[in-house]
Formats: structure tokens, sequence, C-alpha cells
């Protein structure tokens, strides 16, 4: 008799070579774990190495299990029959799972991935985990020879004590075991193909309990369970799967097989049975999540956009359910499907929940932030996700698997399809028990497309349709909530966009005033002015005395000069004299330099106008008294006070005219819309009343009494809605100008500025806050990886001088290294102390100790610049007691900024000097110096005048040192005398 044989290639054949890519594969190792009772199947990805670990916490096998199961093909124990195996164990701490795999094959998927696989296992038994793991090592190129019988090849399978994993040594002995089966059959085997798998057996270096110590759980410490697969070398084309993508708004291969894997999304459905995730471990810092609850939608996500339907489909295809609309209450909605015929659907009835967001910021109540970033991951994950049994099916969900023609009705009618994959996120539940009719391709490639699917598909392409005409069109059925929303928010924003235009002109002119202002305060220029105005003075008065005028003339000619010369430095003043924007909220730059020109108007008038409007009437008052001139002190005065009288009053009275005017102009406006308004709503009653007279004659029969009630109630309604609005407008605006005019009230362009000043500085924070967490992890990556290639080379540098000694020509090479390394190596040095844990409590840090480090750290960049930098002995000698890594870093950024600004702005030897003064410490140099409008500037976040500048160094520093008791400022600027920057201990 005959009898078939079956090659090993049947492995090959049935397993790789069915399964599309990896991210397929590794989707079915996930429903193994699903019908193994796991909670969560996790997935770390090593590039370094090519190490592929997946892990789960299911119940696990025995090593009969593993034998009869798991090395089995076509396992008859998850059909349901009544011979052969078993079914499957089941949790009974959980609820009954229906089986994802029934063809038996799935774990073949493995070869996909990798070549060869260390299974290691630890079966569950009634809720207690068994004493012992059961480990098998596979190469699945074993099963693509040509030749080879499937029971020729061993498959070598070892227990282990389930408190002690098999390490390097174990994992040898089993891949030997495995070599010694191909070397049995060599004779029968190419070379080239033998040679190839013992270099990978050779390169095999898998060892489960040391990864044991960085993997964390899911573990088998303890009573945990399940099965763990320990893959290396992945395929390279796993790195391509995850980095490829077409458009940065497209997912890639790896995302749309994987991702949502489980709905996790939908707050208030069912909780997962298990949790996926997928950590690609890009280099030594933190992995990355491809899959999981961070990588998809979050209930956080769902609950926070603009609108939600929820409901169930039942067995007729009727839609029973609520839906909110911009977050309202949700209403009552049923809608029914057009299709049925009075029977049951074949598809049957099923559970639906989206989550909508409004296209543009503009229309959404999400913030314009989070609604960037949930659009974005809606370009590339947006759509309705369907899972059966918990567990998604693919190809639904995702924006490039069209299959209710969302995204078709969109493109042919945008004006009325509101949905978009782009703007929804959703999920449909199904279950074998409502939905058996449902079946899946054998390919994993969607349902098949019988009447069951056709129905299904149906109901919901009737769905999206419908309640987008009867939610979200206008005169919709019942859109009121979204159009009148909608419309509030884009008058809003229409508002703010307005506001903002309006200031920004404002405050654009405000800027150019004060950056003017500056510019003439550090040239110097006034000073002289003012002074050559009094010189000036001093010497006409001295030329009308010595002129042949008599007394008379005299003393009306020098009453002349003394009035000409104040009005001159009344003018001087007045051209300089900048009024604040009022309504117009500052940001932190801008209202720094306004404060700035207060203090240095106010230090202008005191110190230079008033003194030489002194000394011009101290000129006038000695020169009359001396030469006896009749001037009297009365008619000086008088014509000093009554200039100023008469300009304040005739300021006043131009306010008063604008005042008046633009008060009889708004009389006039709202007396015109009060008035139209009025006649507006009586238009409308009229226009009802004479209906209504047309109507008194009709008998019941001729019209439908509720439907033209409502319709003239529903005239006079829109018609008082809209022109009340108006007038509560109007009102609310009047009312609280008159609240302002009374003394308690408050001013309303006061409270707008105060407002729009709260929000700008709102919105500087945020920025800086996300700009400072992207330098944190990068400099964090930097840092590591720094770290760690420095001390990777100077291990090298070490074990190859013993060489270089023997060695005449290595040795010179060597030295070059070493000398090139020990440059870079001391960067890494330096910047030791600055780590705070190196220290345990603080120390006495001396001037000198500082020097030396800053002296060391900027060496080659202080002769490249052409820069000296020196200390005085009080700097060398004073003490400071703390920690290294608070005071270091300060003095770093404050000499770094001061080599750039002593060697950019002069054409000689730039010097920064580190001094003591009355117990500050000061660190000077001969560079531009700083312009007084960015005294107070100048330690803000994010400010900066250094081209590639971050403006951070400054701020940190003194933030830091403010800390620690201690204060950073800044001398007042001098024209051409370089900056100075004073660290002084804080009064009490």
């Amino acid at each position: 008799m005959a009898k078939f044989h079956i090659r090993a290639r049947t492995i090959d054949l049935l397993g790789r070579q069915q399964i599309a890519n990896i991210s397929t594969a590794i989707s079915e190792l996930f429903k193994n774990a699903h019908d193994a009772y796991a909670t969560t199947a996790e997935v770390d990805y090593f590039r370094d190495d090519g190490l592929f670990v997946l892990r789960d916490d299911g119940l696990g096998m025995t090593k009969q299990d593993f034998e009869d199961r798991w090395l089995t093909l076509g396992t008859d124990s998850k059909v349901g029959s009544f011979s052969g195996l078993k079914r499957p164990p089941v949790d009974s701490a959980q609820d009954i799972r229906p089986l994802l795999g029934e063809k038996g094959i799935g774990r073949l998927a493995i070869a996909v991935i990798g070549r060869q696989v260390l299974v290691l296992t630890r079966a569950k038994v009634d809720g207690k985990a068994e004493d012992s793991i059961t480990a098998a090592y596979i190469h699945w190129g074993l099963f693509e020879l040509p030749g080879i019988d499937l029971d020729e090849i061993v498959i070598p399978l070892e227990t282990f004590r389930a408190d002690t994993l098999p390490n390097l040594e174990d994992v040898q002995e089993m891949v030997s075991k495995a070599r010694d089966s191909l070397e049995s059959l060599a004779s029968r085997i190419d070379e080239k193909v033998a040679k190839s798998i013992r270099n990978d057996m050779d390169a095999f270096k898998v060892d489960p309990r040391d990864a044991s110590t960085y993997l964390g759980q899911p573990s088998f410490d303890l009573n945990g369970s399940g099965t763990h697969f320990y893959i290396l070398p992945a395929d390279e084309i796993i790195q391509d799967d995850i980095d490829d993508r077409d458009e940065s708004t497209k997912a890639t291969r790896f995302e749309k097989n994987l991702i949502g894997f489980t709905n996790t999304m939908t707050p208030e459905f069912r909780k997962p049975k298990i949790i996926t995730r997928f950590r690609d471990h890009v280099d030594e810092g933190e992995p990355l999540e491809r899959v999981g609850e961070k990588a998809f939608f979050s209930p956080e996500e769902f609950k926070q956009v603009d609108h939600h339907i929820r409901g169930r489909f039942d067995e007729f295809g009727q839609f029973r359910g609520k839906v909110g609309v911009y977050q309202t209450l949700p209403s009552e909605y049923v809608l029914n499907w057009s299709n049925t015929d009075g029977k049951p659907t074949s598809c049957g009835p099923f559970d639906f929940s989206i989550a909508v967001i409004q296209p543009t910021p503009t229309d959404s109540l999400v913030d314009p932030t989070e609604h960037a970033k949930i659009r974005r991951k809606l370009e590339r994950h947006g759509g309705v996700y369907i899972y059966k049994d918990g567990v998604r099916v693919q190809p639904y969900g995702g924006p490039d698997f069209d299959f209710l023609d969302v995204e078709r009705r969109r493109n042919l009618r945008a004006a009325t399809a509101y949905y978009s994959f782009r703007n929804i996120m959703g999920a449909v539940e199904l279950t074998s028990r409502d939905n058996p009719n449902l079946v899946e391709k054998a390919g994993r490639e969607g349902f098949r497309e019988d009447k069951a699917y056709r129905q299904f598909r149906s109901i919901l392409i009737n769905f999206f349709i419908q309640s987008a005409a009867d939610f979200f069109r206008e005169n919709g059925k019942y859109s009121e909530e979204w159009t009148e929303k909608r419309y509030e928010l884009q008058r809003l924003d229409e508002v703010r966009k307005k506001r903002e235009k309006q200031s920004k002109g404002k405050k654009d002119r405000f800027g150019d005033q004060l950056e003017k202002f500056f510019k003439v305060i550090d040239s110097g220029q006034l000073p002289k002015t003012i002074s050559d105005t009094v010189a000036g003075f001093e010497a006409d008065v001295l030329y009308e005395i010595n002129s042949k005028k008599n007394p008379q003339a005299k003393a009306l000619a020098i009453g002349r000069l003394e009035a000409e010369a104040k009005l001159h430095l009344d003018q001087l003043r007045k051209e300089h004299a900048i009024s604040k924007p009022r309504g117009v909220g500052l940001n932190t730059e801008l209202r720094n330099n306004w404060e700035a020109y207060q203090t240095e108007m106010g230090r202008l008038t005191n110190d230079l106008v008033l003194p030489a409007e002194k000394t011009i009437e101290n000129i006038v008052t000695t020169t009359v008294k001396k030469n006896k001139l009749n001037l009297e002190p009365g008619l000086r005065l008088n014509a000093a006070v009554q200039k100023h009288t008469k300009e304040t009053l005739s300021t006043m009275k131009t306010l008063r005219t604008q005042t008046e005017e633009t008060l009889t102009d708004l009389t006039r406006t709202v007396r015109d819309t009060t008035k139209n308004s009025f006649r507006n709503v009586s238009k409308v009653v009229d226009e009802v009343l004479a209906e209504l007279e047309a109507v008194k004659g009709k008998k019941q029969a001729e019209f439908d009494f509720s439907k033209q009630r409502e319709a003239f109630e529903t005239l006079v309604a829109d018609a008082f809605e809209e022109e009340s609005e108006k007038l509560r407008k109007i009102y609310s605006q009047l009312d609280a100008v008159l609240s302002s005019t009374q003394s308690s009230g408050s001013d309303m362009v006061e409270v707008t500025e105060a407002l729009e000043e709260e929000v700008v500085a709102l919105r500087e924070r945020q920025e800086v806050d996300f700009e400072l967490a992207q330098i944190g992890m990068a400099l964090n990556t930097i840092n590591h990886e720094f770290g760690k290639t420095a001390g990777s080379l100077r291990d090298g540098l070490r074990r190859m001088k013993s060489w270089a000694h023997a060695n005449p020509d290595m040795k010179r090479l060597y030295d070059d290294m070493r000398v090139n390394f020990d440059h870079l190596d001391s960067y890494l040095a330096l910047f030791n102390p600055l780590d705070r844990k190196l220290q345990s409590t603080a120390v006495d840090i001396k001037g000198s100790d500082i020097f030396r480090f800053v002296s060391d750290l900027f060496e080659k960049r202080l002769k490249r610049h052409n820069v000296r930098l020196v200390a005085d002995e009080g700097f060398k000698a004073h003490t400071l007691h703390g920690f290294h890594a608070d005071f270091y870093p300060v003095f770093v950024n404050l000499i770094d900024n001061a080599i750039y600004w002593a060697s950019s702005a002069r054409n000689d030897a730039g010097i920064i000097e580190l001094i003591e003064d009355n117990g500050d410490l000061c660190v000077r140099d001969n560079g531009r110096g700083v312009s007084s409008i960015d005294v107070r500037n100048i330690f803000e976040l994010s400010f900066t005048r250094k081209p590639g500048g971050r403006g951070m160094g400054l701020h940190i520093s003194r933030q830091a040192l403010g800390r620690l008791g201690y204060e950073l400022n800044i001398d007042p600027p001098t024209p051409n005398s370089g900056a100075c920057f004073r660290i002084s201990k804080m009064s009490q």
C-alpha cells in the first residue's frame, strides 16, 4: 500500500509563504496570545543586534501540550471536534473567548520574522503556574531543505526550573543538538545551504536570563505564565516596514496592520480582553511605542473632540442611540434602514460609536494645539474600525480602505458629504454570537462579500449619509445646534482676528517708537544736546550783557532767551514722549521695553532736563542781580506757569471735543439701530397678522392647524431673536461704559488689555515649554550617546596601548589618536562637575577653582577669537558655598556670551575680567555692551541678540541663582564700555 510522505518544506509552504509580511505575522501571533487568554502581548525589538522578543502572559503550555499542539500541524482542538485533542484550556478567571485561530498554522508566522527562534513557555493549570519551563530551539531554514522528510528534523526540547531561566550556555546546548541533526543530513544537503545554517546557529547568542533583567513584565516571575519568543536576528525588512512612510500624513504598512489591534479607543465600550504593544528600541534611550495605547487614539482624545454618536443597530438595521453635538447633552436619535423587508438581517445586530472633530480649528471647541495633534493622527489612522469579539478585523479602519465610500462621497459632494476619515474615529463592535454570518476570508482580507456583508455595509452607508444630512447640514432636521454653535465660533474667530489685526498695528507702531527712542539714548546725543543748549544760552546772555543796548532792552532780551531755551528743552522732552496704546495687551518683550522707557524717561527728566532748567534760571537770576537789570521774578514766574496752563487747557479742550463728537455719533448710531430693529420685528408681526386674517374664514379641513401655527410662531420668533440679539449687544456695551465712568466701575479697555496680556503670556509660555521639552529630550539623547561612545573609545585605546608599544609604526598612529581623543574626552570630563549626583554634600568653591575650570574649558576658543580671560586676586580668593552643578554653569554661560561679544564687536584684542567688587562677583567684557532697551529683556526666556542663540542661558542662570539666595543683574549700560554682569547675595 502507498502512503503520503510529508516533506519538511511543507512547514515553509504553509507558514512563511502564506503570510504577506512581518506585520501580518505579528498580528497572527497576537491572535494566538488572545486565544491563550493573555491580557498583554508585547514586542521589544532591539535594532542594534536585531533581537526580537514577543512575550504574553497567557496560559502557556505544558511540555505535553507543546508537543501535541504547538509542534503539530492543523490541530483539530479549535474546531470543536468530538475526536482528536480536547479544546485548549480556558482561564476560569476570565470570560470565555471565541478562538481566533482555527487552522493551527498561525505559529508558523514566526518564520517570516526571523530564521531562528527560542520558545519558552510556562503553563498555568487551575490558576497555578507549573514548576517548570519548557524550551525549544527552531531554525526554520531546516524546513526549507528539499528532499528531507518532516520527521527527520529534530527540534531540541528541554525543561528548566521555573525560578531559573535558561542562560546563554543552556541555549547553546540546545543549538548544538540542532546542529547535530543538521550534520546527520549533511550528505543530502547542498554545502552552501548547510554552511549558511551553521553560521546562523553560531551567531544565535540569546540569553533569556540576562534579558529578564531589562525586559520587565510580562515575565515568569512568581506565578507568571505565558509564552515568550526570542527571535535572532529578525529580518531587517522590519525596519523598512516601520520607517518607510510614503507621505508624512500616511500610515506605514506596519501601522496599518497592527495599530488598534484591540479597541482601546472608545471609553464606554467593553474593556479590551488583550492589550498589545510594540516597543522599538532604536538606541540605548527610551524605546518608541509603535503599537499601543499611546500610538492609537486614546479615550481622552475620543472624549475631547466636538461630536459623539453612540448606539446600536438592531437585527432589522434600525439605529437607536444618542447624538451629542458640540459636547452638548446627547439626544435620542432613531434612524431606519430603508432596505429592510421586515425580516431580520443576515448580518445581525451590532454596536457602533464614533467621535467627530470639526475639520477647521475655528469651527471646533478643541484647543488649536490639540486640534492639530488629533488631526495629524487622524490623517494617518482616522476612520471606522471593525472589531469582532474585541479584536480588529483587517483591513477595515484607516484612510486607505474606504469600504463605506466615505471619501468618494466627499470628493463628489464636498459641500454636503460632511464625514471624512480625516475627521472621524470610531468602532463597530461585532460578536460571534450576534454576527455569525460575517465571516473573514482565509487571507485576513476582510469579510466574505456575501449577503450578510452587503447588508452590513449598506446599513452603515445609509447611516453616514442620513446622519450627515440630519445633523451636519444647513437646514438639516436636527442641525440647529451645529449651525448655531458653528456660526458663533466663526463669529468669535472673526472678532479675534480683527482685534489681533488692530492690536498688531498698534503694537508695531509702539515698538518702533520705543526702538527709535533707545537708539537716541544709546547714541549719547541727548546729554550733549542739553548741555549745548545751556552753554549756548549762557553765551547768548553774555552777548546781550556786553551789547550796547539799554538796561531795559537787555532785560527783555534775556527774558526772551530764557523762554526760548526752556521751550527748546520742553520740545526735546515732548519729542521723546511716548504714550502706551490703551486696550492692547503687550507681550513680555514690549512690556519690559515700556518699563525700561519709563525708567529712562524719568532719568532723562530728573537728571538732565530739570537740572538744565534750573541752571538756566540761576544764570538769569545771577545775571539780572549782578547787572542790576529790571526783570521782575513775578513776571518770569507768571510767563512760565501761563505757558503750562494754556497747554493743559488746550489739551483738555481737544479731548472734550473728541469725546462729545464720539458721543454724538454713538447716539445717532444706537438710535438708528434700535429704530430699525423695532421696525423689522413690527413688519414681520404685521405680515403674520395679515396672514391670520386670510385664514380666518377657512375651515379646519382646508389647512393643518398645528403646522400653520408653528410656521407663524417661527417667523415671529426668528425675527425677534435676530433683532433682540443686536439690541442686547448694544445694551451690554453701553452698560459697561456707564459702569466704567462711575467711581467704583472698572474700565472696559483696561479689563480687555489685562485679559489680552494674560493670553499673550500664556501663549509665550506654551511655546517656550514645548521648545524646552524638545531640547531636553535631544540633550538627554546626545549626552547618553556621547558618554557611551567616549567610554567605548576609551576602552579600545586602552587595549590598543600594549600593541602600540610593541609596534613603532602603530605607536605613531596610536599617539595621534590618543592626543585627539584626550581633547574630545576633556570636554566630557570637564562637565562632570555639572552633575549634582556626583556630589552628596555642599562644598566650598573658590573663585580660583572657577577661574581654572572656565580657563580649561574655553582655552582653545579664547585663543581662536583673540580674547584674554583674567581674574583679579579678590575674585580668586572669594569663596562660594554650594554645589558645583549650581554655580559652574552660570559662569560657563556668562563667559560663553562674553567671548562672542568681546570678539565680534572689536578689531583689537578682547578681554573678559572676573573681578570681585564689594562682595559681588562680576564678569565684565570690553564688547559693544548692552542697549538700554534690552536691560530688562535680557533675562527673559527666549530673548537673544546673538545670531543662532536661544535666549535661555541668562534666564536659567538667574533662576538657578535665585533659588540659592543670589541675584544676577547687569550694571547700567554706558556707551562703548562693554557689559558687566553682577552676582550678588540677596539682601535679607
